[in-house]
């Protein structure tokens, strides 16, 4: 199954700052989870990817990194076609040769036909086609990077999921709790989501339990620190009583933590 060429032996973590650090030396961190940032992926992702790039849960990716079977090479005088494969499809990654480099630079990696590589880049789009424009082959020299790098792979995705869904659910609160009035009242209007049968105050409690998007839903004790200021506690229980008995919301790990029916 294994080239010999790619196929060296080694722990399962023989080589971590080869293949589970995809970022540049002395490269200043990044903050913000929108801002662009280099994250491994497999081709699939490359050839369902929009006009404007790679994203993950809404987060560009300017820079990828793909491990793959080398499958076609076709060199020209200022570039390198290769035709590589993984478990999920096919796609082609051009490495444009610098021409006033010295000889030594300029020489074309050591990589033959059935070899796995990772390489670096960025997804562009070509004549409809998807294409990696690569500034960086590497021959893979350990068998286990490929499954690792499959291993990041799903736990980038999974980590940025959960960032996503934590982000949005700070974004719904801050927005709640910036939009309450002075008073207790709150008018029912389209942006608030107006629900039938609800009055103002009811609705209060029913918007903040319909942002959570947490799967246990949001508890009693965390609404009510929003509300203690807006409500009495006597007021709050009988509000949250009334919805459940109308189907308007439900409890869920407990009698403590709720969620709307209707919850996105």
């Amino acid at each position: 199954m294994w080239n010999d060429q790619s196929a060296v032996g080694g722990g399962f973590f023989n080589s971590p700052n080869q293949f589970g650090n995809v970022n540049t030396p002395n490269q200043a961190p990044k903050t913000g989870r929108r801002a662009s940032r280099t994250a491994p992926i497999v081709i699939r992702q490359a050839l369902h990817s929009g006009d404007d790039g790679v994203k993950i849960w809404g987060t560009e990716i300017q820079i990828v990194s793909i491990v793959a079977r080398v499958r076609n090479i076709r060199m020209q005088s200022t570039k390198i076609t290769y035709t590589i494969q993984d478990i999920t499809g096919r796609m082609r990654a051009v490495l444009w040769l610098d021409q006033e480099a010295d000889e030594d630079d300029k020489a074309a990696p050591k990589v033959q036909v059935n070899d796995y590589v990772q390489v670096y880049g960025t997804v562009k789009t070509n004549k409809g086609k998807k294409v990696i424009m690569t500034f960086k082959v590497m021959p893979v020299t350990d068998v286990n990077a490929i499954t690792f790098h499959y291993l990041q792979c799903i736990h980038n995705k999974v980590k940025m999921e959960a960032d996503s869904k934590k982000e949005k659910v700070t974004n719904n609160n801050s927005t709640f709790q910036s939009g309450l009035p002075a008073n207790s009242m709150v008018g029912v209007t389209e942006s608030t989501g107006s629900v039938n049968g609800l009055n103002p105050r009811q609705m209060m409690v029913f918007n903040l339990i319909r942002a959570s998007t947490q799967e246990q839903g949001i508890s009693k004790q965390d609404m009510y620190s929003t509300l203690k200021d807006r409500m009495s506690q006597v007021e709050f229980e009988n509000i949250l009583e009334w919805m459940c008995g109308e189907g308007h919301i439900y409890s869920t790990i407990d009698e403590e933590h709720f969620r709307a029916t209707d919850a996105f």
